[in-house]
């Protein structure tokens, strides 16, 4: 409203843009968003500055603007997921816990394991550029979690490694995500609402004819759970319909029990994530996203690994995995598409990772994920008419359930 042919035409209107960029940035600064990525922001600050003091057209202004709003945008996701991957470890360690208080050793070590498997992969770049100290000791700390909880030590001594673990993963959630941040309700909500979308995949891989088809699979969809329930615990009085939530936890607790189809817990718990979409004003993500933040990931993990950044590369490849194909499992597996989920699961979560890891020649990688890619093209045929069966599932289930916060326990 303010410039016209490079000429200010409303001074106040003007002013007003001006200084809401400068507040804009001074917010940014708050945060600790680790070296790159302010380095990055102060750039993109520079470039909407300049466009300013040039009266550029205001469509370049527009442009410049919302191109810093992506940043943004990606750096809370970068948060966000880094954060999701710390609360997923918590998980593990709560089911490693109740594992070893069974003396179920082999389970034990799953749980143990899978940290430094799956999880550590996400979270090294970020670790390795905020500290790589700290990178160096979340890596050993996780990597002989196995070992100090094996069958060869007490159950106080695998207590301490546990213990240990936790306090290591809460020094990263300080240094790469902040304490202002990790403490921000509307944070947590996002932290919370995406460990229970993770435990609708997991239920639905672990569970067929009322039956456990694969366990460690079905103690992590309850271990999110459990984590999930304590995460909106800590934010009660900060969510409206608080106090409902022990029932709508319970519920969903008695749907594991009872090891009833993957539909029906898919539908419990999506009714406590739309609550909590109902009380912040936000919506559900449709599945198609999915399906684009893994292509956009893949091309993402191309492009660096052909660069030589093999660590940022399987860092990428493994959000495209953990944070968006997992979503895409159940749906698939409820539309009758079990070989086509197992199959690009293999590809994307095992074929692709090891070839990384592996170093193998880009041109390979890049053949392996235009081959994922491919297979992408045929889901996005598929998972829209994963609508339809929502509703069908939604109609039949059981009375709504609202609120936000439960008692929630690991069940085998």
């Amino acid at each position: 409203e303010a410039v016209e042919n490079n000429t200010i035409t409303n001074m106040p209107e003007f002013q007003d843009g001006s200084a809401f960029v400068w507040r804009a940035e001074q917010i940014t600064n708050t945060i600790d968003l680790g070296a790159r990525a302010s380095a990055g922001l102060s750039g993109a600050y520079g470039d909407v500055n300049a466009a300013y003091d040039r009266r550029a057209d205001p469509a370049e202004i527009e442009s410049t603007t919302r191109d810093l709003m992506s940043m943004l945008d990606a750096t809370n996701d970068e948060k966000i997921g880094f954060a999701g991957s710390l609360e997923e470890a918590l998980g593990h360690f709560k089911a490693l816990e109740d594992n070893l208080d069974d003396n179920n050793a082999e389970l034990a070590l799953v749980h143990a394991t899978h940290p430094i498997a799956e999880l550590y992969e996400s979270m090294k770049p970020q670790l390795a550029s905020a500290d790589p100290a700290l990178d160096r000791r979340v890596q050993q700390t996780l990597d002989n979690l196995g070992d100090r909880t094996g069958p060869s030590v007490s159950r106080a001594q695998a207590q301490s490694a546990i213990d240990d673990a936790k306090e290591v993963v809460e020094i990263a959630r300080m240094t790469v995500v902040g304490e202002a941040l990790s403490s921000d309700p509307a944070f947590k909500i996002d932290l919370a609402k995406g460990l229970l979308e993770t435990s609708i995949a997991e239920y639905g891989e672990a569970v067929e004819n009322n039956t456990i088809t694969n366990m460690p699979e079905f103690q992590d969809g309850s271990a999110f759970v459990w984590r999930a329930s304590a995460i909106l615990d800590e934010i009660r009085g900060d969510v409206d319909g608080a106090q409902a939530m022990d029932s709508a936890f319970s519920q969903l607790n008695s749907a594991y029990d009872r090891r009833v189809a993957p539909s029906e817990v898919a539908s419990v718990t999506s009714r406590i994530t739309d609550s909590i979409d109902e009380s912040i004003g936000s919506s559900e993500t449709d599945l198609l996203t999915y399906v684009d933040n893994i292509r956009s990931l893949l091309e993402q993990a191309r492009s660096e690994y052909s660069q030589g950044n093999q660590d940022l590369a399987l860092s990428l490849a493994t959000k495209a995995y953990l944070d968006n194909y997992e979503f895409l499992e159940a749906p698939l597996i409820d539309l009758g598409e079990r070989e086509l989920m197992e199959r690009v699961e293999i590809m994307l979560r095992e074929d692709l990772r090891t070839m990384i890891r592996n170093g193998e020649p880009a041109g390979d990688v890049s053949a392996q994920i235009d081959d994922i890619l491919s297979e992408m093209d045929g889901i996005a045929r598929v998972v829209p008419e994963f609508g339809v069966v929502a509703v069908i599932v939604m109609a039949s289930a059981v009375a709504a359930v609202v609120g936000l916060t439960a008692r929630s326990r690991l069940r085998v």
